[in-house]
């Protein structure tokens, strides 16, 4: 191992912040992309900020805070994912909601088929985000301002890590609703497990690593599925390569464990997951720092 780099703490406003890692450092990078609330002042939706927020990753922020605690640096954004969701690819971008003609690559999507690219058409379910389309400008506007900072940032992390280490565990932290919906990609009123984790069907991360994740987590007493709905986005897929060390898995947890889906409060379960999500850590930080062995 090399020197590890120095991590620094940095505030974008109103669009990112990096917590630095604390203690001993390890070869973990912890992200929260999609738990932002803060609405953007060029942000003007057609409907109220309640609805909004629907989509938010609400409380997944705090749920983590204790990743620098494991000697991994923690980036959060602070804006909805619904106005611009920094784990879609650029090439994700809706037509439908452009007005005009989009000059940059695009690709046959179906996160944006479900109003749910780069820029959500919906807010939730049926309910049109805008009473207009955006212009290119806009687009391009948002692109420049909250989705390059976030990668870049997310990158230099990675490669900060893998440079210090020889590799790197990036893990990308979400929630979901209980019941599945209209905008998601299991049927309406499917049932979730508490948590999903997504490996981008086995080619973003070791299988050792996720099998300690789901193995973990059960012997808390959680219901875990394996890539099904969620197998992971544009954030595990794109820096992922595990050949070369590279390893990045989603989790995504159930919603009901922790807040009233209703009024977005933490429920009494909150203090009780969070406790168990810094095990899960743990037990990761611990494989990881012993190059991939179970500690």
């Amino acid at each position: 191992m090399t020197q590890p780099a120095r991590i620094d703490a940095v505030e974008i406003d109103g669009v990112l912040t990096v917590v630095p890692p604390r203690g001993t450092p390890s070869p973990m990078v912890f992200d929260s992309p999609h738990s932002g609330l803060m609405l953007p002042e060029d942000f003007h939706p057609a409907v109220p900020p309640g609805l909004v927020h629907i989509a938010a990753d609400t409380h997944v922020d705090a749920l983590f805070d204790f990743a620098p605690d494991l000697g991994a640096p923690f980036l959060v954004a602070h804006f909805p994912r619904s106005f611009l969701d920094v784990n879609r690819s650029l090439l994700d971008v809706d037509l439908e909601l452009v007005e005009g003609d989009w000059p940059h690559p695009v690709r046959d999507s179906a996160s944006a088929r479900r109003g749910m690219g780069l820029i959500w058409r919906y807010a939730w379910g049926d309910a049109a985000m805008y009473d207009r389309r955006l212009t290119v400008a806009e687009v391009e506007a948002r692109i420049e301002r909250y989705w390059r900072p976030y990668h870049d940032r997310l990158k230099a992390l990675l490669d900060a890590v893998h440079g210090a280490f020889g590799r790197v565990y990036h893990v990308n932290c979400h929630s979901m609703p209980a019941i599945g919906h209209a905008l998601s990609p299991d049927p309406a009123g499917t049932v979730r497990p508490d948590f999903v984790l997504g490996d981008y069907d086995g080619a973003s991360c070791e299988p050792g690593f996720v099998r300690l994740a789901a193995e973990t987590l059960r012997g808390l007493g959680y219901s875990v599925s394996l890539n099904v709905p969620f197998r992971g986005a544009e954030l595990v897929s794109a820096y992922s390569d595990p050949a070369r060390g590279r390893h990045s898995l989603q989790i995504e947890i159930n919603r009901r464990l922790y807040m009233d889906e209703d009024s977005r409060e933490r429920t009494a379960g909150f203090a009780a997951l969070r406790g168990h999500l810094e095990i899960l850590g743990r037990a990761l930080r611990n494989y990881a720092a012993n190059g991939g062995v179970e500690a």
